[in-house]
């Protein structure tokens, strides 16, 4: 597997980026309160590896059966993440609005409940698909036993799910009073990650075309 430390890089850009899973994480935080937002984390990150998956096994027939289809797959992997870096980074700036206003609100929605709407948020969502189709090729080194690479790198994507959406959830739990500058935050946070995403994207695919 090559270098788990820029795979880790792109994953964490991307997970910060604002996006359903976030708005969802960030709302139940402040509707919900802290503890009842971990079974909604919890139900992303379950849904995420279900859909890493599903992108893995197609990865993984697509090497069995044609390298110069493995590269091909890689170049537009590369363009992916540029295309993916470039809307984060200058498209337009995303927010959430509270049912309430700027007050919170704990409303009493059961655990269960909670872990579902992570659960399918993640699993309805087809951009994380088009992720890890792109990402996941970048990383795997076609010499190795490809499972474990796979196991690895879904393991480490899950995780930061997890991480990331506590913090994010802690965050605006804290800041609950004073959501304009959070939101603000949020949108510059967006678009470092995306810089980076177009950074790492030139150096992605200058490494596959001089493999070609």
């Amino acid at each position: 597997m090559n270098n788990i430390a820029l795979y880790i890089l792109i994953a964490s850009a991307t997970i910060a980026s604002p996006g359903p899973g976030v708005i969802l994480s960030i709302t139940n935080s402040l509707t919900h309160g802290r503890k009842k937002t971990a079974y909604g984390i919890l139900g992303l990150s379950l849904g995420m590896l279900g859909v890493a998956i599903v992108s893995a096994t197609s990865i993984g027939l697509v090497i069995a059966t044609s390298k110069k289809m493995f590269l091909a797959i890689q170049l537009v992997g590369a363009m992916y993440i540029s295309y993916l870096g470039f809307k984060m980074a200058f498209g337009k700036r995303k927010s959430f609005v509270l049912e309430s206003g700027n007050t919170l609100e704990i409303r009493n929605t059961s655990a269960g409940r909670l872990f579902k709407e992570g659960l399918l948020t993640s699993l309805s969502n087809p951009k994380p698909i088009l992720f890890f189709m792109a990402v996941f090729p970048q990383f795997i080194d076609t010499e190795q036993t490809y499972l474990s690479q796979f196991l690895i790198l879904a393991s480490a994507f899950c995780l930061l799910v997890l991480l990331i959406h506590f913090c994010y959830a802690e965050a605006f739990a804290l800041a609950s009073r004073y959501l304009w500058k959070a939101q603000d935050n949020l949108y510059l946070i967006t678009k470092i990650g995306g810089i980076t995403l177009m950074l790492i994207a030139v150096l992605l695919f200058v490494s596959v075309v001089l493999t070609l």
